[in-house]
């Protein structure tokens, strides 16, 4: 038992080590645009990302996204508005449109996501949803310090709670717009 305890030990590291090589971690800052009835209560708003993404292959990116935005009513009234939302989201890019992926190259892709989201509002209904999303980005790779850095610029029309979300709540949707920074591991 202790021998299958150590192959796996040594599998998950040599398989860790190759994935590492090809993991880029970044953050950047959003812009969310709220949409239809969202738009109705509650203003524009600035937010934050994480993300880390596998990037061994170069038309083909997997990774995970974290977005987090704080949003303040249209009005000064007490009509009902959604005060932030955190949104967990694995992603797939997809760049089409590239030959190579090499320093110095500009790489226009598709993005598609899959959205878990905490929504808070001035309701007391659940928070929880279940949503997806899509959209396009451009990404800029180059080095600096020994190191693979991209800079993204990425726009994503989101429906954070359109799968699964409380009965008495509505289907929200936003325009997710984010620059990014990344750098290979």
């Amino acid at each position: 038992m202790k021998k299958f305890g150590l192959l796996i030990i040594v599998l998950y590291l040599s398989v860790f080590a190759n994935l590492n090589s090809q993991l880029y971690v970044g953050g950047g800052i959003n812009y969310a645009l709220p949409q239809s009835e969202f738009s109705d209560n509650n203003k524009d708003a600035i937010g934050i990302n994480l993300q880390i993404d596998y990037r061994q292959y170069c038309k083909l990116w997997l990774g995970l996204r974290i977005d987090y935005t704080d949003f303040e009513p249209l009005t000064d009234t007490t009509v009902f508005y959604y005060s932030n939302i955190t949104m967990l989201s694995p992603q797939i890019k997809y760049a089409p449109f590239t030959e190579g992926c090499y320093d110095n190259k500009f790489i226009p892709y598709l993005v598609g996501q899959l959205n878990i989201s905490s929504i808070s509002g001035t309701d007391n209904l659940s928070k929880i949803g279940l949503g997806a999303g899509m959209g396009i980005g451009f990404a800029y790779n180059f080095k600096i310090f020994d190191k693979c850095w991209m800079i993204e610029l990425n726009s994503i029309y989101t429906y954070p709670n359109t799968i699964e979300r409380a009965k008495d709540r509505s289907s929200i949707s936003l325009i997710n717009s984010a620059i990014t920074l990344s750098v290979g591991l």
